[in-house]
């Protein structure tokens, strides 16, 4: 069972990935109808930007949580995959926005 600031940290992380899910679809349904590069790297973007908000938010359904000794279970480990995913996407973005076509 969550402790009510657990349950309002996964719903709100939820509540993030579901917003994600806009430019996502947006990007997608550009990238279908046009077909071009630049529309498939920012939909992969905001993909990984999905991917992030729900590891965060089902971070906390793990059972034993709080163990420092599992390493999946440690919450830096976590943090450390949003920041490396954070990084991914800041560079796929950049990357689309440098492309010329």
């Amino acid at each position: 069972m969550l402790e009510p600031a657990e349950e309002i940290n996964a719903i709100l992380w939820l509540i993030v990935a579901g917003i994600s899910l806009i430019p996502f679809c947006i990007f997608l349904i550009s990238y279908i109808r046009v077909k071009r590069k630049k529309l498939l790297i920012t939909t992969a973007a905001f993909s990984l930007f999905f991917i992030k908000a729900m590891l965060l938010a089902m971070k906390l359904f793990i059972p034993g949580g709080d163990s420092d000794e599992i390493w999946y279970l440690n919450d830096e480990f976590w943090w450390s995959v949003a920041a490396i995913l954070d990084m991914i996407i800041i560079a796929l973005i950049a990357f689309a926005l440098k492309k010329k076509t």
